[in-house]
């Protein structure tokens, strides 16, 4: 369905706005069309184990979430999210009928904003770095910390994530010196989770977990003219696991 779905959405007769020239940008959970002003993001019907997009109300709940945790910090990036009608080999963002696909409609803008361009390019200023740290703590003391009896936070909960990468890992190997590497790796996991598995806690009861960006790197802010903005965070949710977007 992917290649005919993205193949089918670059057509300009489509959208009520100028689209095109179209392209579209990958990565391992998402696809992001881009059509000029706008750009549209496809989540793929993966599972991941920590990660789970493989139903339609999956990739639904998590393009809402998307866009509530990014429209605290990125509200003239993220607009909405839209339904996607007809087939793949024939999309319509209005109709009848159920949708048989979710996107999230974000405002487009140049690559060469992101700061990991701006890095490589020489131009990264303190001013830039200043603006950033002072939005973070602004944002970090603004959000309202996890409720006591939640499960975020808990040393099960950080560790569980950690579990399942070696889940993951272990059925894409079969070399024998791969597998002991892998067990070794596993149990100092174990061990140092449980060693601070009492500093967690206490973290936790001073109300230090919260739901932040959690994936601030250079590529995942842009330098628009009202200055730095954060886009594309991560969350967790217990219902439906991690959050990647």
């Amino acid at each position: 369905m992917s290649e005919e779905l993205l193949q089918s959405l670059q057509n300009a007769s489509l959208y009520q706005h100028p689209a095109g020239p179209f392209q579209v940008l990958q990565t391992h959970i998402s696809w992001v069309l881009l059509t000029g002003e706008y750009a549209y993001k496809i989540k793929k019907p993966v599972d991941f184990g920590f990660l789970d997009f493989s139903t339609l109300e999956a990739r639904r709940h998590f393009c809402r979430e998307e866009l509530r945790l990014n429209q605290r910090l990125a509200p003239q990036i993220y607009l909405e999210v839209v339904p996607l009608y007809g087939s793949p080999a024939a999309p319509q963002f209005s109709g009848d009928g159920e949708p048989f696909e979710y996107a999230l409609k974000m405002r487009q803008f140049p690559q060469d904003c992101l700061l990991s361009e701006l890095e490589s390019a020489g131009g990264l200023a303190p001013e830039h770095v200043d603006a950033l740290a002072d939005q973070l703590a602004r944002f970090h003391g603004a959000i309202p910390a996890a409720d006591a009896d939640s499960p975020h936070g808990t040393a099960a909960a950080v560790l569980e994530p950690v579990r399942q990468n070696f889940v993951q890992i272990r059925g894409m190997i079969s070399d024998p010196n791969d597998l002991a590497q892998l067990d070794q790796l596993q149990g100092w996991a174990e061990s140092v989770s449980e060693r601070l598995s009492p500093l967690l806690d206490a973290r936790r009861r001073r109300g230090h977990v919260r739901e932040c960006h959690g994936d601030a790197h250079l590529g995942n802010i842009a330098l628009l003219p009202e200055g730095p903005v954060l886009f594309d965070c991560i969350e967790f949710n217990e219902e439906f696991k991690w959050i990647d977007t």
